[in-house]
Order: C-alpha cells, then structure tokens, then sequence
C-alpha cells in the first residue's frame, strides 16, 4: 500500500496541530480546556504512526513540494524556462518578490512540518512499543524529515530560523540562525536517522516510500558534499566534508544500508516503476481527481503534483500558460553524446522532447520519442515543431518529459484522469536515485574525500554502463568530466542549479548563457530581469515571516 494512502486519513489528525495560523490553534485550545492536547493523542504506537505519516503529508501537500517547492527547484537553474505561476521565480522575472506564493508557501508550510517533527521527537521516548525495532523507525523518520526540511530551507533561502524544538505558542519566535548552526543540526539529526532508522526493504510490504538508513547516509553525503561547495564559495569558511560526504555514500554503494542497483533509465520518471531499486528517497504523490484542495488538514486535500512548468508545448490550446522548453545547450550536450555504437545516448529520450527523426539523432533501436495518447513527435507537431503550439516555443528543439504520467490520455475519459487535469498527474518524485549518490560520491573522491569501495571512475562508469544505456566507458574521471555527466543522468531533477551553486559557478554561467543565448530564459510568463549576483543565489525570506518574526531584522542580502 503507498503512503499516500495513508495520508489522505493523517492529514486530518495533524494538520490541527501545527497549520502555519499557529496563533489561532493555540487560542481555540485556551478556549476548549476540555479538548484533547497535543501531547495526549500521542501516547501509543498507532497515533504515533499517524503523527509521523503526517509530517510527509505536508511535504507532499501542493504548497510544499507537490507543486510550489517542485516548482522552484527544477526551475530556478540554467536548463530551461517555463510558462507557469509554479516556475516564475525561475524565471528572474518580476514575480521573483518576498511576497511571491511559491516563495512564501514552500516555507511556511515546511516551518509546519519541522514543528511536527520536533513533537514527534520530544514524545516518541516517552511511548511504550512492544518493538523496540519500531520505536526507533518511526523516531528516526521524525530525525530524519526535519533534517530534510532543513536542507531544502536552508539551500534555497539560506538564512533560516532553526526549528529545533516544539514551538511552545504562537508566539515562540526563533531568530535566525548562522548557516553553519543550521548544517550541524542537519548533520546531526541524520547521523542520529542513520543509526535508528531501518534498512532498506523494512517498509516495502505495507509503506513503500517511507524513509530508511540508506536515505539518511544518502542525505548525510549530500549534506557534507553541499555544504563543503556552499560554505566555500559563500560562506568564507575553509573547512571541508569531502572526507564524511565520500564515507557516507560508500555506505550506501558497498550495501550496508540495502541493496540498491541502476534500472532501466526511463523507469525512474513513471509511475509503474515507483520505489526501484534504485530509488534511495522519494516523495510519494497520486493522481487524485476527487480531492483536489491546496491545504492539508481540509477532507478534500490532495497529496497530487501539479506539473504545471513541466508540459512541453501541447496542441490543447487551452493549456499553452503551462508549458516548458529546454535551452539550446541542454539539446547540444545530448546530441554529442554517444554510445557504444555510436548512436545517440539513450537518457536523451527519457529526457527531452524533441524531434527525433532530425539528421542530429542517430536512435538505437526502440529508442523513440513519443508525445501525447502514445503519437510520435511528427504527428504531434508536424512540420511546423513546437511552433505549432506557440511562435515563441518555435525557438526551442527540445522540452522536458520527466514527471508526466504519459500512460494518461489526452481526453477526458470522464473522471478527470487525463493528461491536461493537472491533479491527475501521480508520479512521484524521486529525490535522491542511486545513480546521483554514484556520481556525488566520486565528485567528494575527486574533490579530496577518503575512496572507499569504489574508485571515482569506477563509480561513474558504473552509471553510464546501466542497462539500456551502455555508454562508452570514461578512461580518466575529473570534476568536469563528473560536472558533464551530471548533466547527461540528472536534467530536469530539480539538482541543476544546486550543483552551479556548490562549484561556485552559477552567475558566471547565467551571465555567460545571457551573452551567448538570446532566447535564454525567455520563454516565461514575463521578462526575464536578468540573474542578480550577490542576490539571486538565494530566496527571498518571505514578507510575512519578517515582518511578523521580531528577531528578523532584515532580509536575505539584496532583498
């Protein structure tokens, strides 16, 4: 059974406890003494189970990352622009604002769910388990979730408050803390995860998706190689992680944690392949077409993805505002990668839309591009390209097809389970695929990290090497050579512009794709302002929290 399931029932018993109109919670329970407490309702396993299923409900409600958060980091990096609310702060345009839903949203509701970690935390040692093995899983998840939390806030909108224990009322303000405070909770809370929390398999039968010890070495690496990248280029700090972030995920290669291998390419994006094996993390959504609310906590709240900013240019011209293109470069970059034989690398076709019988691709056998209701992408767009949705995606030889529910048809069957019913798309997100943890991993080895069980050429030859891909094997291993396949496995994951900003390069390469690309970042909604250095690296603190936060004094440099 998926999570989700299960979700669609606790999203109503938490979302009670810690919605972001904190104030007003706290109130109605002054005013009914007599109504169960927080701390009350979580005093068996069962409820404990609940409250920690809860916690992935808000990261999975749309305002976080099943619509806003997913928005903002597979769009905010230098691989193509989108036409939708979702993804215009991406764009650098005019919406990019403190006040901005996307922005405030994400963090607001992740203040949520760090605050029902926190409880979580403080409660769980109190409840009596007949398992001592569960006990530990479900703490371990609560460890494990608020470190998460903290990554994505403090990667995006850098200088946070910590959330490191139960908010005691409404008006129990934090001050924000120094980035490196904010690293070593997280490296804490997931060495603390990794020591408590199952391997994988444990969840499979009845809660496939639910966090084990190989997504807490995961993250922990990834927590030590980013902030090694982050800190140096911006946070004046010398020290570096390379040796824990190297250890942590040969963790996870050399099987400690569970078995993870390379699958077939394409099943990383669909929904019939969810929890592979080569997934380490991801976050569980359902195509819903009945409970379609924003907000958790109300009965007909969804935990779907929208994946408005995802489409390519469609021929439903009542659905053109929501569409993405990829830049000329990402294009470039796969057409010159070759395999084994010769022929165009196969991760193109589970990458990109684009037109594949052009004299640029030379496809292996079944490899294919197809579009809606299972066309080609000639009897989709025909001649005219993607120009025959807009004039502006003419511009454009490619667009992005991860995160689509393809199986899905372009018309209504009559229960809104179709392509263009943005609720209907269900697939989940994988957030940290072994194949990233192989590439990150040599990336710490080469960097300077300790090598554990596999050598950094090893580590990448072994992804190129994957089933159905069988790219040449690299000879040598350097950063760029690492940096060019990261580009090759992991466009339009959402890991783009993080990897510009921990090699300290992402102004230099917006500024050089701005004077060498004039349709660069021009397909969104409205003008593109431009990358602002010694700004735009981070997120806006939203209006709201530093105006209401009276030990917030001012926002984010530039802001």
């Amino acid at each position: 059974m998926k999570i989700n399931h299960i979700i669609r029932i606790t999203i109503l018993v938490t979302a009670g406890l810690w919605l972001a109109s904190c104030e007003k919670i706290f109130d109605e329970l002054a005013i009914h003494p007599n109504q169960q407490d927080v701390n009350g309702f979580y005093t068996n396993p069962e409820n404990i189970n609940l409250g920690i299923i809860g916690i992935y409900s808000y990261i999975t409600a749309p305002r976080a990352m099943g619509a806003s958060g997913l928005g903002l980091i597979c769009n905010r990096g230098d691989e193509g622009s989108a036409r939708s609310d979702y993804a215009s702060p991406g764009q650098y345009t005019s919406a990019l604002t403190p006040s901005y839903y996307t922005i405030v949203q994400p963090y607001q509701l992740l203040y949520t769910t760090m605050a029902q970690a926190c409880q979580m935390i403080e409660v769980i040692p109190g409840v009596d388990f007949k398992s001592e093995a569960q006990k530990n899983a479900y703490l371990g998840e609560a460890y494990f979730l608020r470190a998460w939390c903290h990554f994505f806030l403090l990667t995006n909108y850098r200088n946070i408050p910590l959330m490191d224990r139960k908010p005691e009322s409404a008006k129990d303000f934090r001050p924000q803390a120094e980035p490196e405070a904010v690293w070593e909770l997280i490296v804490a809370d997931l060495i603390q995860a990794k020591g408590l929390l199952p391997p994988k398999g444990y969840w499979d039968t009845a809660y496939p998706g639910r966090a084990t010890s190989g997504a807490a070495a995961a993250l922990l690496g990834k927590a030590y190689l980013y902030r090694s990248g982050i800190e140096k280029y911006y946070g004046n700090s010398s020290a570096t992680y390379y040796d824990e972030a190297a250890a942590a995920f040969d963790e996870v290669i050399s099987g400690q944690h569970g078995t993870y291998s390379l699958v077939d390419y394409s099943w990383n994006f669909d929904v019939a392949h969810e929890n592979n094996d080569e997934s380490v993390f991801e976050f569980q959504f359902l195509g819903d077409a009945v409970n379609t609310s924003f907000n958790p906590g109300l009965p007909e709240s969804g935990v779907w993805k929208d994946p408005r900013g995802f489409y390519p240019p469609n021929t439903d011209k009542g659905n053109t505002a929501q569409d993405q293109v990829m830049h000329e470069w990402v294009y470039q970059a796969f057409i010159h990668s070759k395999d084994v034989d010769g022929r165009t690398d196969s991760r193109m076709f589970g990458t990109l839309i684009f037109d594949d019988s052009s004299s640029d691709i030379s496809a292996r056998a079944g490899d294919r591009v197809t579009v809606f209701d299972g066309k080609t992408y000639d009897e989709t767009y025909g001649k005219k390209g993607f120009g025959l949705s807009n004039v502006k995606a003419a511009k454009y030889k490619s667009a992005g097809r991860k995160w689509l529910d393809w199986d899905l048809p372009t018309v209504d069957p009559g229960n809104k389970m179709y392509f263009y019913y943005q609720r209907a798309h269900g697939v989940n997100f994988r957030y940290i695929r072994y194949a990233d943890v192989l590439l990150m991993y040599a990336e710490a080895v080469v960097s300077g990290g300790i090598q554990g069980s596999l050598t950094p050429l090893e580590a990448v030859n072994r992804v190129r090497a994957r089933s159905g891909v069988d790219m040449p094997p690299l000879s040598a291993v350097d950063r760029t050579a690492i940096e060019n396949e990261r580009i090759l496995e992991l466009t339009g994951e959402g890991h783009r512009y993080f990897d510009l900003l921990r090699w300290g390069k992402v102004a230099q390469r917006f500024r050089e794709l701005e004077a060498t690309d004039p349709d660069f970042k021009q397909y969104g909604m409205s003008a593109y302002l431009g990358f602002q250095e010694g700004r735009d690296e981070w997120l806006p603190i939203p209006l709201d929290e530093v105006e209401g936060n009276p030990y917030i004094t001012a926002n984010n440099p530039g802001w």
